[in-house]
């Protein structure tokens, strides 16, 4: 009895919830054909919050696909909320810190289920993302509106972006507290410099009140598109427990560990396709996280209602000696290796319709075609109108690019062999970038061929400024700097003749570490020149730093009487309807706490759940495939 006892007692300290990102509610919505497909998903999600009994649903952006939905997308999503959302069921998570900071702009500046206007079920916390961020006069975003009426808690909205300070959402639920950081989107580029000039600041629970697990959502670019295009993920404080990363629309929602920061990175992606890329058509799913003190399990919840799509690529080089393609009518012969392509991905297609009646069976299709010459390619339109009642896309099932052509250099000084290799290297589906190929050669080459004092990264950096900034000035700005600094270097070191070669060396390694004083000399440069014509700078409201070693953020701990006041604030919220959200689990709104019978089999469930979580803090974890998951066994460092 005592072992069971202590089970029970385990399962009511977990904290559940539903993740989510990137619905897109209102996608495609005039399409005869796909205009419900984000609706019916997103049903879907409520449907899954409700039959696996969470706490709450945690959407990570992009709920919109526009700014300003449309008057049927915004009334679908209130009727969705409030039909799954709203009702008698007991909130059993306590509510700590001081909701008017969490929700600041909200219509009572408390969290929805402790209104006692209001009779929520499941409460539903968001931030916004890039598609439905504030705009229009007012500032203001869809999520408003739904916060106004009560249905969302909508948090992390900044408006001064001169500096964040981020106050957690704190939660607590037995055993386990939670401490949930939101930051809605911001443009990669300011937001990066944020951090990166120590602006950003993530009050940190104290760790007297005990264990807290410390959760993340934010909305931002997380492949990285080039500098200033995406939020590197070591810019995130160590003391993370787990990142939920939206905006990025390919399903990786199973953890990923940054082994930097030693905390993980869930990225649930889309619930709808809302572009023919190659990453939507990776299967939807959402999540089911469960907390359990310092640990976590995420299980993938697959979408059974979404629209199959199959993406394919094919190069008609490949095709070339088989069809003949260099001989007679190129055009018919490409259009049946199309036909047959597309014969074969319809059945494939065809494996991914699911048992639930509401999922839509016409398939999306995308075929792209890497064409060489101009006379291979047909109309994609009028090739398509044949596929009307077998696909949702004919019109723009077929996309024809055109391959990258490996050109060979004969360059005097150049190893042909690794530049042949960085062209080998780059991908034909791709967009071809001078940077790249500048990287690949450099890490091929032997390292007599390498440069003796200008870094690889620093070469790569005057190519991307060159070709998309067209800044004239970042070849001599980047070779003054290093002939100064280099020169500056062999003066402290006064080395002997034969040796300049060797300090050169270490200089050039030295050289790559210190790679951000140089992005940080052109940015400065730059602004210099912009301010003196009188041009608008993006950092033009941004006061720059002149230490050049500030740590990438600050952490700063909440103060001891913040933490009685904040205590205090979630214990007296037991009001209206039975006391939702007060300090007692048992209650809420007025109901009882029903025994539970364990049986022996339901026990062995429970242990299995708890010991399959991951415990982020950790020093050994090793990984085993079981039943297709990854399963980490680990042993707390604390």
């Amino acid at each position: 009895m005592g072992d069971e006892s202590a089970i029970v007692e385990s399962l009511d300290d977990i904290i559940k919830i539903l993740v989510a990102t990137d619905i897109h509610l209102g996608c495609n919505e005039k399409d005869s054909v796909r205009g419900e497909d984000s609706f019916i998903a997103f049903e879907e999600i409520l449907e899954l919050a409700v039959s696996n009994d969470v706490d709450f649903i945690l959407l990570g952006g992009d709920l919109f696909h526009d700014a300003s939905p449309s008057q049927n997308a915004l009334n679908k999503c209130l009727r969705l909320l409030r039909q799954y959302t709203l009702g008698d069921k007991p909130i059993e998570i306590e509510f700590l810190s001081d909701q008017s900071l969490n929700f600041l702009d909200s219509l009572n500046q408390t969290v929805n289920y402790e209104d006692p206007n209001l009779n929520v079920s499941i409460p539903v916390f968001s931030i916004h993302g890039n598609h439905d961020d504030p705009s229009g006069f007012g500032r203001l975003s869809s999520l408003d509106i739904l916060s106004s009426s009560g249905l969302i808690n909508y948090f992390g909205k900044w408006v001064d972006l001169q500096k964040i300070e981020i106050n957690p959402i704190m939660i607590k639920k037995g055993e386990t507290q939670l401490a949930m950081y939101g930051l809605s989107h911001i443009h990669d580029a300011r937001l990066a410099r944020l951090f990166i000039d120590a602006k950003v600041v993530m009050e940190k629970p104290d760790d007297k009140t005990g264990v807290w697990f410390n959760l993340m959502v934010l909305h931002q670019n997380r492949a990285d598109r080039g500098p200033k295009n995406f939020l590197p993920e070591n810019l995130l404080p160590e003391f993370l427990d787990l990142v939920i990363w939206g905006h990025e629309h390919d399903c990786r929602i199973w953890p990923e560990e940054n082994s930097v920061k030693n905390f993980y990175v869930s990225q649930p992606g889309s619930s709808v396709a809302t572009s023919l890329s190659e990453g939507e058509a990776i299967d939807k799913h959402c999540g089911l996280l469960q907390i359990y003190k310092n640990k976590f399990n995420m299980q993938e919840l697959p979408l059974k209602t979404v629209r199959p799509f199959i993406f394919d690529s094919i190069n008609l080089a490949d095709y070339a000696d088989e069809y003949d393609l260099n001989d007679g009518d190129a055009t018919e012969k490409v259009m049946e290796i199309a036909k047959d392509k597309i014969t074969e991905m319809l059945e494939r297609a065809k494996l991914k319709i699911s048992d639930n009646p509401r999922q839509p069976k016409l398939p999306l299709i995308r075929l792209r075609i890497l064409y060489t010459e101009e006379d291979q390619m047909f109309s994609p339109i009028r090739f398509g109108q044949q596929y009307n009642e077998q696909v949702a896309n004919p019109i723009d099932m077929i996309l024809f690019k055109r391959a990258a052509r490996k050109q060979k250099f004969h360059v005097k000084g150049v190893d042909k062999e690794a530049m042949d290799i960085a062209f080998d290297g780059e991908d034909v589906t791709t967009e071809t970038r001078v940077e790249d190929i500048v990287d690949r050669y450099f890490e091929t080459v032997d390292e007599s061929k390498q440069l003796e004092v200008f870094p690889a990264k620093s070469l790569s950096e005057l190519c991307r400024r060159l070709v998309e900034s067209n800044d004239d000035d970042a070849a001599e700005n980047i070779i003054k700097f290093y002939k100064e600094t280099a020169n500056k270097f062999l003066e402290e070191k006064f080395p002997h003749e034969n040796e300049i070669n060797n300090e050169l060396y270490k200089f050039r390694e030295k050289a790559e570490q210190t790679y951000n004083a140089v992005l940080k000399m052109l940015d400065g440069r730059n602004e210099i020149v912009r301010k003196q014509t009188s041009r608008s700078s993006f950092f033009d409201d941004e006061k720059e730093e002149s230490d050049d070693n500030a740590k990438p953020t600050t952490v700063s701990r909440l103060k001891n009487g913040s933490d009685a006041s904040t205590s205090a604030r979630g214990a007296t919220r037991a009001r209206g309807r039975g006391s939702r959200g007060g300090t007692t689990r048992g209650r809420g709104r007025g109901a009882q706490k029903a025994e539970l019978d364990v049986s022996v089999n339901k026990r062995t469930s429970r242990q299995q759940t708890l010991d399959s979580m991951i415990s982020p803090k950790k020093e050994t974890a090793k990984t085993a495939r079981s039943r297709g998951k990854v399963v980490y066994e680990v042993s707390d460092s604390d």
